[in-house]
């Protein structure tokens, strides 16, 4: 959910920096750079613009052997295809492939060779074709190690990253790389000891926002880790206004998703279906630790989450999504103080673990409930998402205490 949108959309932020920082822009005296290699690469991101341009998933995956090698020339490239393509989808992945069209144009330039350093200042623009990358800044700063053993690029004064549906703004950006090669050469080698560890990381500061059509992300700082796949967002403070906002889409990712699903298997994507109530789920938090790894997103301190069109609100101290590999939610665990509302339903409990697959709700932990008239109380508690089910029971044979209320009784409990 929010962590695809996440990664997503920040990898396009490290694809660019990434491309420009390895070309040689240090003895460049004009103001307008361009990489002058005319060689061709095909890497995972190529792979993902390819199916956006309508190749499957089965025809994209016979070009992995492919992945981060590079071809020198135009026909060498073609020659390793390991199937026929028409003049159409061959030109498409050339032009995506290619590495010639990168450049960098500003108002003004400077360099200094003792410092590795270069600086570009003044409508700064940066474009790569071949990832339909498009960056813009005030001003631009590259670094390099002495011996080209780590990178940095720091970008200030408004940063905005496009790339097809998504964008990201930030006031102030700064992208890290320890070189992995160089690294690994020497590591056996007393001089390997006072490197710093491999590392490629993002930092974004200020007026984070980060859009695509299936969400938004709003944060003060984000902290991408691209080895680890790890991200960590940090509001500026406890206030609504300050903490993150996570607001995704859950019927656009979806679509998707079954887009691929059914293109993959040749039918037809048609409008034969009925329409339906879009499923959102907003996040405010105070900080938030998205793994791609683990397949979870993770957020903490004064947690609200809200879904609809099922109308389900939770409030708690930390709350976890874990997520299936298509990026679908499978669990949600509230800890801390939880407590939730649903249309004709108030609970609260020391943890509360919600079953997206059984659509179970499991309270552990001096849990209440009350629904209409009545007013469960124990230790643990089961219920059904769906509430008209009305069902609930204790874990392990544990005793629930059930309360009739009265038809005119007040709501004994409330979560906000």
């Amino acid at each position: 959910m929010s962590k695809q949108i996440s990664f997503k959309i920040i990898s396009a932020v490290l694809l660019l920096l990434c491309f420009v920082v390895a070309e040689p822009v240090w003895n460049k005296s004009r103001v307008s750079f361009a990489s002058p290699a005319n060689s061709f690469k095909i890497t995972r991101n190529t792979l993902d613009h390819l199916q956006r341009e309508g190749f499957t998933k089965s025809l994209t995956a016979m070009f992995v052997p492919m992945l981060d090698k590079i071809y020198q020339n135009r026909k060498d490239f073609v020659e390793a295809f390991p199937i026929f393509l028409g003049p159409k989808q061959r030109e498409t992945i050339i032009g995506y492939a290619s590495t010639e069209q990168i450049k960098i144009q500003a108002d003004e330039f400077s360099s200094d060779l003792k410092e590795n350093a270069a600086v570009f200042r003044g409508n700064v623009k940066g474009v790569i074709p071949r990832e339909n990358i498009e960056l813009t800044t005030a001003k631009l700063r590259l670094v390099s190690g002495a011996n080209n053993d780590f990178e940095k690029l720091i970008g200030e004064g408004g940063v905005q990253v496009k790339q097809w549906d998504r964008e990201v703004r930030s006031d102030y950006a700064v992208y890290t790389q320890v070189d992995l090669e160089k690294t690994k050469t020497v590591a056996d080698s007393t001089a390997a000891k006072k490197k710093r560890a491999p590392q490629q990381t993002m930092e974004l500061k200020g007026n984070v926002l980060m859009k695509a059509t299936q969400g938004t992300v709003r944060s003060d700082t984000v902290l991408l880790d691209l080895l680890r796949q790890h991200a960590t967002l940090e509001g500026q403070d406890a206030s609504k206004e300050g903490r993150i906002r996570v607001e995704a889409n859950l019927s656009e990712l979806e679509t998707n998703r079954e887009k691929l699903d059914s293109a993959e298997n040749g039918q037809e994507t048609g409008d034969e279906t009925q329409p339906i109530e879009p499923r959102k789920v907003i996040l405010l938090a105070s900080r938030a630790v998205l793994d791609n790894f683990k397949q979870q997103a993770m957020f903490e301190g004064d947690v609200e989450m809200e879904r609809s069109p099922d109308n389900l609100y939770i409030h708690a101290g930390k709350i976890t999504l874990r997520l299936g590999e298509s990026q679908e939610l499978q669990s949600i665990q509230a800890e801390q103080e939880v407590c939730f509302e649903q249309p004709g339903r108030v609970a609260k409990a020391n943890r509360a673990s919600f079953d997206e697959i059984s659509q179970t709700i499991l309270l552990e932990g001096s849990a209440e409930v009350q629904s209409g008239k009545f007013h469960l109380q124990g230790t643990t508690i089961n219920l059904y998402l769906d509430v008209n089910k009305g069902v609930a029971q204790g874990a392990n044979k544990t005793p629930i205490q059930m309360t009739i209320l009265g038809a005119q009784s007040p709501s004994i409990f409330k979560c906000r």
